[in-house]
């Protein structure tokens, strides 16, 4: 199903993710012209910076604007929203215990957070959006949209990116 546009913004940031969670997994990048690290410690940095900037943004940007609407027009979006939620708190646990500690076990924990996230998202854009989609007037979609972009430039001047 196409995206609406309302929702392109956050599909754009999960496509970001999706690129950190596969490096991340596979402690590499697959593009061999891409700036990234092979010293997991190094990953670890670029993990906690990610997050800072990009991840913690658009997931504010998600339990504002997104997990409430899917929670008053999903019939199950109380459900799928307390566990995206849980999700989200549970990747914010992992990058403080990162950054508490960015040495111990790097390799499982980086790709603990990395099968995380790709499967957070796969949920969102596969499951949530397109019941949102689905279910959603055109006037309560363009709405959250606006809301969206509203939070990004309240927030940092811009839209959130993931």
């Amino acid at each position: 199903m196409k995206r609406h546009p309302g929702l392109v913004p956050l599909s754009r940031d999960h496509h970001h993710g999706l690129v950190m969670a596969q490096r991340l997994i596979l402690g590499r990048s697959t593009n061999p012209r891409a700036d990234w690290p092979a010293d997991r410690g190094q990953q670890a940095v670029r993990l906690i910076d990610f997050f800072e900037t990009d991840l913690r943004p658009h997931f504010e940007a998600e339990e504002a604007h997104v997990f409430p609407a899917a929670n008053r027009n999903l019939a199950d979006g109380a459900d799928r929203t307390r566990a995206l939620i849980a999700e989200h708190e549970t990747m914010r646990a992992m990058i403080r215990d990162l950054a508490a500690d960015p040495t111990a076990a790097l390799e499982e924990r980086l790709t603990a957070f990395g099968e995380l996230l790709r499967a957070h998202i796969h949920t969102e854009e596969r499951i949530l959006f397109e019941q949102m989609q689905a279910a959603c007037d055109e006037e309560v979609l363009e709405a959250l949209g606006a809301r969206i972009a509203e939070h990004g430039r309240d927030a940092r001047g811009a839209r959130c990116r993931l």
